[in-house]
């Protein structure tokens, strides 16, 4: 699996605020043809941004799938992966990122992962070839996961300078995409919107185990 990397494009945004204490930042994440991607990754750096607290993230088991389906973490996290089913699972990913595997297990049995390094990990289940999840790893501040619309937001920004980084697990292209953002004065609501490139299928689908993207056809994966 590949260390992802950023594509700068070289430029930033000035944004003129009127008079308030703070300004609210929303990026929209489409594909190559604009249309907006739900569950993108959309990360957040700048100077005195308050970091999210991720020590212990939930990823549930529930129907034989991961819900959620995206789940953003800050390195040096854990997360626990409670089945909700009636069966038993057995998680594992073969990321660089972080290799693991549970015992089968039901309920709560299994102990939590630990995720130290930064990247993207493909999570699936030995037992059902359909489940699959994915758990990005970062040392940014903030963070958040696309909406239906494929909108995340980010509030109270502070008069400064800030990057944001966007990518998709989906996304046929490694690497993520930067833009720069200026906030000169703080104050009302803010937009961008940028393209992660052609997106692949939902590997939730049926297919040929051939063509599992735990194993390849994902960049992230391999």
């Amino acid at each position: 699996m590949p260390i992802l990397k950023s594509a700068s494009y070289g430029f930033i945004v000035y944004i003129f605020c009127g008079v308030s204490l703070a300004a609210s930042l929303d990026v929209t994440v489409t594909d190559a043809q604009g249309r907006p991607l739900a569950n993108s990754i959309v990360v957040l750096r700048g100077e005195n941004l308050p970091p999210i607290d991720t020590s212990i993230t939930e990823v549930n088991q529930i129907a034989n799938q991961f819900d959620p389906h995206v789940t953003i973490i800050r390195q040096h996290s854990a997360v626990i992966f409670p089945n909700l089913d009636q069966t038993r699972h057995q998680v594992y990913s073969f990321s660089s990122v972080k290799r693991f595997v549970t015992n089968l297990f039901a309920g709560r049995e299994a102990d939590p992962v630990n995720f130290e390094s930064v990247g993207i990990v493909p999570v699936g289940c030995n037992i059902h070839d359909r489940m699959h999840a994915y758990i990005y790893v970062t040392d940014a501040p903030q963070f958040a996961i696309s909406d239906i619309d494929g909108i995340a937001r980010f509030n109270d920004l502070a008069v400064g300078d800030y990057q944001v980084e966007m990518l998709h697990p989906w996304q046929l292209s490694p690497g993520s995409v930067t833009r720069d953002i200026r906030v000169r004065r703080a104050g009302r609501d803010l937009s961008i919107s940028e393209s992660v490139g052609t997106i692949g299928p939902d590997p939730r689908t049926p297919r040929r185990p051939v063509n599992n993207p735990l194993i390849r056809g994902n960049p992230f994966a391999r």
